[in-house]
């Protein structure tokens, strides 16, 4: 049998390149408060996206308001964790899930699927260790380095949907390296 990895690669299977954006660096102790993802099926081409800010227990920490721009205003609309969580998994369905240094987002979408009492899709890819393998000689392998070494644009950072387009796009180049 494949893994989720070769499937793709394969354009067998269907993704969905996600990411998010929180409160903290602690997936036990901070809180999701973006998702974005992006459902690509490399056969036809086809893409989906899906979006939503998701309310937060606390205030918005200084640092996040600064490198996202949204603040406590930005979430009055926004749904409670389980229904963005609930909205957001309906979306994924049984694709894999697939995100730049997956462990970090992943992590904080279990955390955060624990707390809503739901459960999180399992299925996964890091793109970025994927990347790691196909672009040599790079100081490091954070998005922005291998976007640049990969002549990606990097438009507006620290926005999940805006990383989502980055990030696909990085591991899609990536696939095409032999």
């Amino acid at each position: 049998m494949s893994t989720p990895l070769e499937r793709i690669a394969a354009g067998e299977s269907r993704y969905v390149f996600f990411d998010l954006e929180t409160t903290g660096l602690t997936p036990k102790r901070d809180r999701v408060i973006e998702i974005a993802a992006l459902k690509f099926d490399r056969a036809s081409g086809e893409l989906w996206a899906f979006q939503s800010l998701v309310k937060p227990d606390r205030a918005i920490p200084a640092f996040v308001r600064a490198m996202t721009g949204l603040d406590d205003a930005a979430f009055a609309e926004a749904p409670e964790p389980k229904d963005a969580l609930a909205s957001f998994f309906a979306f994924v369905g049984e694709d894999p899930l697939v995100a730049y240094n997956i462990g970090f987002d992943h992590a904080f979408l279990v955390a955060e699927a624990e707390r809503a009492g739901l459960t999180a899709p399992s299925t996964t890819v890091c793109a970025m260790r994927f990347a790691q393998g196909r672009v040599k000689d790079l100081p490091n392998h954070r998005l922005e380095t291998v976007a640049k070494a990969l002549d990606v644009p990097r438009p507006r950072a620290r926005r999940a949907m805006e990383d989502c387009l980055t990030g696909l796009t990085v591991f899609e180049k990536s696939l095409a390296l032999a």
